[in-house]
C-alpha cells in the first residue's frame, strides 16, 4: 500500500515536471495550472492503469494449475469510462491439481475448493469447498468443517466454465 502511494507520488511529480518543462519550452505561453492539472491527471492515470492491470496481476501469482471460471465485470458510475471497458473487479479460480473425483451410487462427485479474488481498497480473497455431482450438475457448498449444506445446493449449467473444469 505504501509502495503504491509513492509511486503515485512519483507518478505525480514526473507529469507535473514534464508540464513545467513544457511551460519552459512555450515560453511561459502555456498557463500555470497545467502544472497541477498534469500531477492530477499523472495519478488519476496511475490509478486507471492499476485498476485495470489488477487482474493480470492477480492471476499472474496463481499456480498454473490454477484455472479461472467466473470474470466479474463490473461498471461504476463515478468510474464512466467503465462503461465502455467494463473493469475486472473479481473472479474465481479452482485448482485443478486439487480436484477429488470419486462414484457414489453410480454417479461422479467431485470434491473442490473454489477460490474467490475481489478488487477493493485492500484485495480480498476466500476460499469455500464445494461438492458437484457431475451427473446431474447439482452443486453443494460445504461448511467450515467440510459437511455438505444440501439446502444451499444450486443446479449448475452444464456449459459453464466450473462444470466443464471440475467434471471434465
Amino acid at each position: 500500500m505504501l509502495i503504491k502511494l509513492l509511486i503515485a507520488a512519483a507518478v505525480a511529480f514526473f507529469a507535473a515536471g514534464i508540464a513545467q518543462y513544457a511551460r519552459i519550452l512555450t515560453r511561459k505561453k502555456l498557463p500555470r495550472w497545467i502544472v497541477p492539472a498534469a500531477a492530477g491527471l499523472g495519478i488519476l492515470g496511475y490509478q486507471i492503469y492499476m485498476e485495470y492491470s489488477w487482474f493480470e496481476r492477480t492471476r499472474a501469482r496463481l499456480p498454473d494449475s490454477a484455472v479461472v471460471t467466473e470474470v466479474r465485470k463490473v461498471p461504476a458510475f463515478w468510474r464512466p469510462w467503465t462503461f465502455v471497458v467494463p473493469l475486472q473487479m473479481g473472479f474465481s479460480v479452482v485448482d485443478s491439481s486439487q480436484i477429488q473425483l470419486a462414484h457414489s451410487d453410480g454417479e461422479r462427485i467431485a470434491r473442490f475448493r473454489l477460490y474467490s479474488f475481489e478488487q477493493a481498497f485492500i484485495d480480498r480473497s476466500e476460499q469455500r469447498g464445494y461438492l458437484l455431482n457431475c451427473s446431474n450438475s447439482v452443486l453443494v457448498p460445504l461448511d467450515d468443517a467440510e459437511t455438505p449444506q444440501p439446502e444451499k445446493a444450486l443446479q449448475l449449467d452444464r456449459k459453464s466454465q466450473l462444470f466443464t473444469t471440475v467434471c471434465n
